[in-house]
Formats: C-alpha cells, structure tokens, sequence
C-alpha cells in the first residue's frame, strides 16, 4: 500500500509518499494556477481546475508505477495549512457536559462569521494548561469552510484517489519532530514557528504535546519583532521554553541565527524531515505520512 500525502500549500501542491520503514520514496513540488486560499475559486466552475489536478497527480504518480491502473484507488492523507483555516483559542469549562462545551465552540465561532459559521466543519483541542482555573481549559478551535473540504474531496474524487484524513500543518508537525528530534523534544518544553507568506504561526509543545497556540500576520510587520514578543510573553506566563524549531520560508536563517544570538541558553533547529536536508517545507506533510504509516 502507497502512503500518499498530498498537501495544497497556497498555489503550491506538494506530494510525499513514504514506505513502510518511513523511507522516503519520492517528493514533487509543481505550481498550480489557483490556490485554496482564493475563496472566489469555490464560486466558479470548477472543470479546468479538476483536470489541471488531474494531470498533475497523473504525471507525478505514474513515474513510480507500472500503468496507469495502477493509479486508480489509491487512498492519500491530506494537508492544508493554517492560512487556509480559522484558528482560535477561548476558554472552555470542561466540567459541563458535551453538548453544553460544543455549544460554546460553535458560538465562539458564530462570532467571527454571524452569518456563515454553519457553512463550517469544527473540531478542537483541549490545550491542558488550565491557565484559568482547574476545571478552565484554553482550548484550540480549528474550523475549515465545507466549500473547501468539498472542492479538495471533488479533485480527490477526479482521480480516484479516497482521502484517508485531512489535517492542518502546523498541528501535524509534531510527528516529525517525535520522529526526528526525540532527545530535544520528550520531557522538555519546546517553541515551534511556522513561517509562511504573510503569516507566522507560534505553537507550545510540552512533552509533545501542544500547549499553547497563536499566530500573526507578517504584512508590514517585522518577524524579529513577533517572535521576541512571543517569547516574551509565554517566560511571562512561566513557560520555561528549552528549545525553538523553525520550518517554512526557507529565508528564516537570520531569523535563526538572531534567536541563537539572543537565547544562548536555548537551542535553536530547523526542522529538516531528512538527512542532509536544508528544506523546512516538507516537514509537515513529513508529519503527517508519518502518522498515516
């Protein structure tokens, strides 16, 4: 069985396939003409685009089969990135019950789109830092347009290809870190920056697991400048960050070297899915073949 990961990464498509052992067998990067982030897309007719996906997936695939039957029901994980979704931590009493705790997710949400939060698919995390109160949880709600997860599972459809799950970026990255960097990660509290167009993304890992999420837009903001307040605010809220990892934009080194310069105490990584490797981009859809293995 193929383990295909296919991620839509602003007009950039990105596949990953994985064998059994977590070797690596192939990874292609093609430019498309339309991204998922343009929402004007998810109101035209679709066909042009269906088969651009088509042919892509065809000419990329059929270099590591024998036919082109070999193509036909494959089963591929999906990626999206943050940009593309709306993300947002609130406060969650979890002593209530379930029905009480979705109620208070979905008007959270209702919010930020009055008059379309039911066009969304929710789902949440419960960050376990009760920074609140014992029974408060800040909790991370993550909702992706219908339309979209419609149009992905339309050019899945288009090529026989059946979605096994579909995730977001940021959130699978820790598989790869697990997977690449155990000794800097188990039993330490570490910060993750995603750097993409326009927007960096800060996540709080402790032990593994997400403790704490934020993001910002990068238009006309400096980078140095965001990072340093973030840090500074988790030492306020007495996080004892013991490493950084940096994937995305491959021009983060000065950002890179910057942090070494400032946090001497602090290790600082790119997050690099392969030996040798100077490419952050893959690491998340890395992550995500990791978890579909």
């Amino acid at each position: 069985m193929i383990n295909l990961n296919i991620e839509f990464s602003d007009n950039t498509l990105r596949i990953l396939r994985l064998d059994k052992a977590k070797n690596i067998l192939s990874k292609d990067e093609i430019s498309l003409s339309f991204s998922l982030s343009d929402e004007t897309i998810l109101r035209k007719n679709k066909s042009e685009l269906i088969h651009e996906f088509e042919d892509v997936i065809y000419e990329v695939l059929k270099k590591d089969t024998d036919s082109q039957n070999d193509l036909a029901g494959l089963t591929a994980g999906i990626l999206i990135g943050t940009e593309q979704t709306f993300l947002n931590v609130t406060p969650v009493d979890f002593d209530e019950d379930n029905s009480s705790v979705s109620s208070h997710i979905i008007w959270e949400l209702s919010n930020y789109f009055p008059d379309t939060y039911k066009d969304f698919n929710v789902r949440y995390y419960r960050l376990k830092n009760n920074r609140v109160s014992e029974n408060i949880d800040d909790t991370l709600l993550i909702a992706i347009n219908k339309k979209k997860l419609e149009f992905i599972k339309t050019l899945c459809d288009s090529s026989e290809i059946k979605i096994k799950n579909i995730e977001i970026d940021h959130i699978v990255i820790e598989k790869c870190l697990k997977e690449k960097y155990p000794e800097d990660i188990i039993g330490k509290t570490v910060l993750v920056i995603g750097i993409k167009k326009g927007r960096v993304d800060f996540s709080l890992l402790s032990d593994g697991e997400i403790r704490y999420y934020d993001y910002a837009n990068l238009s006309g903001s400096n980078l140095k400048y965001l990072v340093v307040s973030q840090l500074k605010l988790l030492n306020s809220l007495l996080f004892n960050i013991e490493n950084i990892f940096i994937y995305g934009d491959d021009s983060n080194n000065d950002l890179k070297n910057f942090l070494k310069e400032q946090f001497e105490n602090t290790g600082v990584f790119d997050i690099n899915y392969e030996r040798d490797s100077e490419d952050t981009t893959f690491a998340p859809l890395y992550g995500l073949a990791l978890k579909n293995v």
